[in-house]
């Protein structure tokens, strides 16, 4: 099997890198710098249509959505329990938080750094900005609260794709340079996720040119 991720800094394809190596598969990484628009190039665009990232390439198949990338690998890998597969309630859960970072909070933050998406004038993208910036200042307080629940990770006592879909979103609060100590159950699990080698490494491919 071949695998192939393309991802680009700071976004949120950050969860997917991670999740890949957590695995500690082989696979292909191809870094797209989206401020120059590697994303709209016609190569990329015959990968992915809509010209967003991720995408995982599974033997030729594009996967899309941070959602669906992430479920195929924990369904393709169910040794490393990257969902809770063998818990319904607790995968109901993970579903659950992550389809509302998907839609709610990533669409919060999208509204501040990608107004182009919700409007063409610069009046109007302008206009977006303040109610944005308050929309996601709620999320990272409901983010706090589901912090506060036991164990050392956000589903309890095992480390899944949902803390590393979290992360995704800790890093667009410190880009609005958001006070992060205001979140401090939070803060601890993000500090922990932060320290796994996994992420340690997906940061480092996040920063350097096309890796494998």
């Amino acid at each position: 099997m071949t695998l192939q991720l393309y991802f680009a800094p700071g976004s949120s394809s950050l969860a997917p890198l991670v999740a890949l190596e957590e695995l500690d598969i082989p696979y292909v990484g191809h870094r797209l710098d989206l401020a120059a628009g590697d994303q709209r190039k016609p190569e990329y665009l015959k990968v992915n249509p809509r010209g967003r990232v991720p995408t995982l390439v599974v033997d030729g198949q594009p996967v899309t959505e941070v959602l669906a990338i992430l479920t195929y690998l924990a369904h393709r890998y169910p040794h490393s329990e990257l969902l809770p597969l063998a818990d319904p309630l607790k995968l109901a859960k993970a579903y659950e938080v992550m389809s509302w970072f998907a839609s709610t909070v990533h669409v919060a933050f999208a509204q501040i750094a990608r107004p182009e998406r919700y409007a063409d004038d610069e009046a109007t993208k302008a206009a977006l900005a303040t109610p944005g910036e308050a929309r996601f200042a709620r999320t990272l307080a409901d983010i706090e609260r589901l912090a506060q629940g036991p164990g050392p990770w956000l589903l309890g006592d095992g480390f899944s794709v949902v803390d590393a879909y979290a992360l995704v979103i800790w890093r667009w609060a410190e880009r609005r340079s958001i006070d992060t100590a205001l979140y401090p159950a939070w803060s601890a699990k993000a500090a922990r996720a932060f320290a796994r080698p996994s992420v340690v490494r997906a940061l480092r491919k996040e920063a350097a040119p096309v890796t494998a």
